[in-house]
C-alpha cells in the first residue's frame, strides 16, 4: 500500500538503496527511485508517494530546495534527509520544512529503515485523525453540516433558482462565504462496494471520512462543500480561497479572484488532477476502500452548478461506468467530433493475423501506424482508446489460446493489470502495453516451436502463405510430409480451425489488400487468389465481409 522514492544523484548509492534493503519489512511495497530534485518531481506527480528519503547535496535541485517544493504540493507527504555533512545549518533547515527524520551519511540499514517505519507511522496517525470516525459521528449529530447539504442539493436539482433573492440569506446563514460569480469545480466520487469488515450502517461515516480527508488535501487552496446525491454519488464544489490562485505564490495568485487567465485555469485544473489522485491513494490505504473520481470543468457559482452537475452525470457514465477506481477529468475532454471507425486497426492484414504469420516485423509496423493514427486523429478519445485496447487484447488473447497457454502464464504482470481492471487511460500507455503483449507472445511462440506439432502448424501456415493461389490440403501434406486426414485432424485439434477455413480467411484479408491498394480489375483478384471463377469468389467475400467486392471498394473510396 505504501510507495517509497529514494533521491540521489550518486545512482549505484541510489540504486543500492532501492534494491538491496528489504523495504517490505518496513511496510513498502513499491520503491521508486530518481537521480536528480525535477525528475523526483516527475515522479512525485505520478505516482501517489508516502515518504521520500533525499540527499542533500545535490547538483541543480538541492534535497532542501527539492523538500520544499514537495511541501508546496504534497504536505502529507514525509521526507528524510541524508547527507555527509554534519552541518548544524542543514539541520535547522530542515527541521524548518518538518523533515520526518536527518541521518548522517554512511546511514545504517536498520537506522535508515527505523527512519521509514517512524515516517509511515506519522503519516498513519495525521490521516486516523483526519478520518478518523469519532469525527464523523460527532459531525453528522450536528446540523449545519445537513443543512448546507441540502442546500446543495436544491442547486443541483434546480430546486433552489439559481438567481433566488433568498440564496444569498441561505449562504450567510449556513456560514458558506460564496459570492456570485465566484469560479467553481465539481467532483463527482463514487465508494466502490464495502469491502470485508465493514457493513452497510459504516456507508454514511465512511463517506463522511472520505470527505474529510477531501477537504484536508484540497484545503490549502479550495474551499470544499458536499452532499450525497440520490444516484449515490459524494458530490463535491469546489472553490477557491481569497487570495489562493492557479499559480499560488506567484504573480498570478490574485487571478482566479477576477479573471483567470488560460494557463491560470489549466494550472489549477492539474493541481485538482493531482490531489483527487492522492485522494483515491489515502482512501485505499486509509480507509481500505476505493473510490472513482470525476473532475468536471470549471464553471461560476451559482449559476452553472445544475448544468455542470449533469455533465458530470453523463461524463461518469459515459468514461467510468460500471468500472473501478478511475479517474477522469473532463477538463481534458477533447472537443470529440464526429466519431469515424479507426481505419487501421481494422485494415487488412490485420495485427493479429500478422502475430499468427510469426511476421514480427510487420506486426510492429501495423502497430505503429494503428496508433500513429489514433494519436493525431483521436488524442485523448476515451472511446477511442478503449475500442483499440479490446480489438487488440482480443485478437492476442485469442491467438495465446490457440497455442493452448493461460493468458497469465504469457502475459505475465500485464494480465493481472487488465484483470484487475487498473484503467488504460491514454494512447502512450496503451502502446507501450500492446508492445509489451506483443514481445510476450513472440517469446511464448518461440518457446511453443519447440514442439513439434507447433513446428508442423508453422510450416503449414508459412506454405499457405507463400502459396496462396494454389495451397490445398493434399498440396500442404505432400510438402510438410504427412498423411492428409492426419495433418487435418492435428491442425483443428491444435488452432480449433480446419485448414479450408484458415486458407479462406487469409484469402479474404489478402482481397481486402489488393481491393483497397491494387488497380487490378475483380477478376483479375480472383486469379491471382486461386479462383477461376469471378461469381465464386464474389460470393465468398460477400459471406465474409457482408459486402461484395466492388461494394467494399466504393466503401474505401477507391
Amino acid at each position: 500500500m505504501y510507495q517509497l522514492l529514494i533521491v540521489d544523484d550518486q545512482t549505484v548509492l541510489a540504486d543500492d538503496l532501492a534494491d538491496m534493503l528489504p523495504w517490505h519489512t518496513a511496510g513498502i511495497d513499491v520503491v521508486h527511485k530518481a537521480y536528480s530534485g525535477p525528475e523526483a518531481l516527475e515522479l512525485m506527480v505520478e505516482h501517489p508517494i508516502d515518504v521520500v528519503v533525499t540527499d542533500i547535496r545535490m547538483p541543480g535541485m538541492s534535497g532542501l530546495e527539492l523538500i520544499e517544493e514537495i511541501r508546496k504540493n504534497w504536505k502529507h507527504v514525509k521526507c528524510i534527509l541524508l547527507t555527509g555533512y554534519d552541518d548544524f545549518e542543514y539541520t535547522k533547515q530542515a527541521l524548518k520544512l518538518k523533515s520526518s527524520d536527518y541521518l548522517l551519511k554512511p546511514a545504517e540499514d536498520e537506522e535508515l529503515m527505523e527512519a521509514v517505519r517512524k515516517a509511515l507511522q506519522e503519516r498513519k496517525r495525521e490521516w486516523q485523525e483526519i478520518s478518523s470516525m469519532q469525527k464523523a459521528m460527532y459531525a453528522l449529530r450536528e446540523q449545519l453540516p445537513k443543512l448546507r447539504e441540502y442546500l446543495l442539493l436544491d442547486l443541483l436539482s434546480g430546486k433552489e433558482p439559481a438567481n433566488s433573492a433568498a440564496l444569498a440569506g441561505r449562504l450567510a446563514m449556513y456560514e458558506l462565504p460564496l459570492r456570485p460569480g465566484a469560479e467553481c469545480r465539481m467532483l463527482l466520487l463514487r465508494l466502490e462496494p464495502l469491502p470485508s469488515g465493514y457493513n452497510a450502517g459504516d456507508e454514511a461515516l465512511l463517506e463522511y471520512a472520505l470527505t474529510n480527508m477531501a477537504a484536508e488535501l484540497f484545503g490549502d487552496r479550495m474551499r470544499l462543500w458536499s452532499c450525497r446525491d440520490a444516484n449515490g454519488f459524494l458530490v463535491c464544489v469546489l472553490t477557491p480561497k481569497p487570495g489562493t490562485g492557479a499559480a499560488a505564490g506567484s504573480a498570478a495568485a490574485a487571478a482566479l479572484e477576477n479573471e483567470p487567465s488560460g494557463s491560470a485555469f489549466a494550472e489549477l485544473d492539474g493541481w485538482v488532477e493531482t490531489q483527487a489522485v492522492q485522494l483515491q491513494h489515502a482512501a485505499k490505504t486509509y480507509l481500505r476502500t476505493g473510490i472513482s473520481v470525476l473532475a468536471s470543468k470549471s464553471g461560476q457559482f451559482p449559476g452553472d452548478i445544475a448544468s455542470m452537475y449533469q455533465s458530470s452525470l453523463a461524463g461518469f457514465r459515459h468514461f467510468i461506468g460500471s468500472d473501478s477506481e478511475l479517474f477522469m477529468s473532463l477538463a481534458r475532454e477533447p472537443e470529440r467530433g464526429e466519431p469515424r471507425l479507426l481505419g487501421e486497426l481494422y485494415r487488412a492484414p490485420s495485427l493479429g493475423t500478422l502475430l499468427e504469420l510469426g511476421q514480427w516485423e510487420a506486426a510492429e509496423q501495423k502497430a505503429s501506424a494503428i496508433f500513429r493514427e489514433l494519436q493525431e486523429e483521436w488524442y485523448g478519445s476515451q472511446e477511442h482508446i478503449l475500442e483499440t485496447y479490446l480489438a487488440i487484447a482480443s485478437s492476442i488473447a485469442a491467438l495465446i489460446h490457440r497455442t493452448k497457454k493461460w493468458l497469465a502464464d504469457t502475459m505475465g504482470e500485464d494480465f493481472y493489470a487488465v484483470a484487475s481492471r487498473q484503467p488504460i487511460q491514454s494512447a502512450e500507455e496503451l502502446q507501450q502495453w500492446t508492445q509489451r503483449v506483443m514481445d510476450h507472445f513472440r517469446r511464448s511462440v518461440s518457446g511453443v516451436e519447440k514442439d513439434s506439432r507447433s513446428a508442423i502448424l508453422r510450416k503449414v501456415q508459412d506454405f499457405i502463405h507463400e502459396h496462396l493461389d494454389s495451397a490445398a490440403l493434399q498440396t500442404i501434406s505432400e510438402h510438410v510430409h504427412l498423411n492428409p486426414s492426419y495433418l487435418s485432424k492435428i491442425y483443428k485439434l491444435e488452432t480449433g480451425e480446419g485448414i479450408s477455413e484458415y486458407i479462406l480467411r487469409i484469402r479474404m484479408e489478402k482481397a481486402a489488400v489488393l481491393l483497397e491498394k491494387s488497380p487490378d480489375k475483380i477478376y483479375e483478384i480472383s486469379e491471382r487468389l486461386g479462383y477461376q471463377k469471378p461469381s465464386y469468389f464474389i460470393q465468398l467475400f460477400r459471406r465474409h465481409f457482408g459486402l461484395t467486392p466492388q461494394e467494399y471498394r466504393n466503401k474505401l473510396g477507391v
